[in-house]
């Protein structure tokens, strides 16, 4: 019996699982408004319903009124930082695409592949993200 005690708890000591260190990001944002830093420009984003969801270290962005590709990222979180990369064209029947140019990736506030954003504010409703570019507004959801 001690013998069995001792592997099972040798196994249960082996598995780690990787918790999420997200904290307040986590979560579905809908966007709000796309400020424009270069013009002072303000767009609060109307009829539209576009949607961020922050999971552990996945990206998925979306409209929900299918106007535009919904994509994949991988996003890095430090301190203040968001880094997003790898981005991807959903596609679950023929498999997800690389993205190789932008045109889809701005429509969600997005201007780069590997894009930087500054987290401005990140409370448990509210998230304004900053790049050289834009400011985004959101909301939770």
């Amino acid at each position: 019996m001690t013998l069995m005690t001792l592997i099972t708890l040798a196994f249960f000591a082996s598995c780690q699982l990787e918790m999420s260190r997200n904290k307040k990001l986590d979560g579905y944002w809908r966007l709000q408004q796309i400020d424009t830093i270069g013009t002072a420009g303000v767009n609060k984003i109307g009829g539209m319903r576009i949607f961020w969801a922050f999971q552990h270290k996945l990206l998925e962005m979306k409209d929900i009124n299918d106007r535009v590709s919904k994509c994949l990222l991988r996003f890095e979180r430090e301190g203040d930082s968001l880094l997003l990369s790898q981005p991807y064209l959903y596609d679950r029947e023929h498999g997800d695409q690389p993205i190789t140019n932008t045109d889809v990736l701005k429509y969600y506030g997005v201007n780069s592949l590997n894009e930087h954003f500054r987290i401005d504010n990140l409370t448990s409703s509210r998230m304004v993200l900053s790049s050289r570019r834009c400011r985004l507004h959101f909301v939770k959801f």
